[in-house]
Formats: C-alpha cells, sequence, structure tokens
C-alpha cells in the first residue's frame, strides 16, 4: 500500500497539470476566436471607412473645381462691368462737355417748343436704353 500513495499522489499532480493546460488552452482558443472576430470587424470598418473617404475627397474636390469655375466667372464678370464703367465714364464726360457747351436755358427762350422736343427725345432714349439693359421690354430704335 505504501507504494500506491506515491502513484496515487503522482496521478493527482499529473491530472491537476492535465486539468490546468486543459483550461489554459480553451481560454486561449476562446481569446483567438473573439479576436479574429474582431478583426474581422475592424478590417470591415476600415474599409468602408476608406471608401467613405474617398468618396468625400472626391466630392471635396468636386466641389473645389466647382468653386473654381466659380470663381472664374466672377471674375471675367467684374471685368466685364469694369469695361462697362469706363465706357460710362467716358460717355459721362461727354454729356459734362456738352451741357458746359450749351446753354439749356438760352436755347429754350430763343425756341421753347424744339427745346422740349428734343429734352423729350433724349429722355425717352435714356429710359429705352436702361430698359434695355434690365432685360425688360427694349422699346429703343435700333440705330
Amino acid at each position: 500500500m505504501a507504494r500506491l500513495y506515491p502513484i496515487l499522489l503522482l496521478l493527482c499532480v499529473l491530472g491537476g497539470v492535465g486539468y490546468l493546460v486543459y483550461q489554459y488552452y480553451a481560454s486561449t482558443q476562446e481569446r483567438i476566436a473573439i479576436l479574429t472576430a474582431n478583426n474581422a470587424k475592424l478590417e470591415t470598418a476600415h474599409k468602408q471607412t476608406v471608401v467613405e473617404f474617398e468618396q468625400y475627397r472626391v466630392n471635396v474636390k468636386e466641389e473645389i473645381d466647382k468653386f473654381k469655375k466659380e470663381l472664374e466667372k466672377q471674375q471675367k464678370l467684374n471685368d466685364e462691368l469694369s469695361s462697362n464703367l469706363e465706357k460710362v465714364k467716358a460717355n459721362n464726360k461727354v454729356i459734362t462737355q456738352l451741357l458746359a457747351e450749351n446753354d439749356i436755358i438760352k436755347n429754350s427762350l430763343a425756341d421753347p417748343q424744339a427745346t422740349e422736343d428734343t429734352i423729350n427725345e433724349e429722355v425717352d432714349l435714356f429710359f429705352g436704353a436702361i430698359d434695355c439693359v434690365s432685360d425688360s421690354k427694349c422699346v429703343q430704335p435700333q440705330q
């Protein structure tokens, strides 16, 4: 019997070590399964994020291109307005010179009907030009 106790003790120790090895193996396999699932989720999320970011980058690039085109269009319109402003300034100088050379009061006293007709004709041309420029019904005669 004395020989039986050490063998039983050895079997108990080996059984305990085997049980601990089994528990370690089982918990490691469980962690590996969880980590594999988490890795798959992360890879899917990463791919989705990359696709969404690429789409966002494309959208931003398109918006920047649209903005550049709009900016160029605005610059072109500004240049056109500046050119038109210079033309108007030149025309105003001509009108100022004509008004400086002509004495409206003297002319109206000399021939009131002719002066009135001339003024009314010029006012009609002036307002007709405003209507034509504002894309309204253009009633100004073609010259």
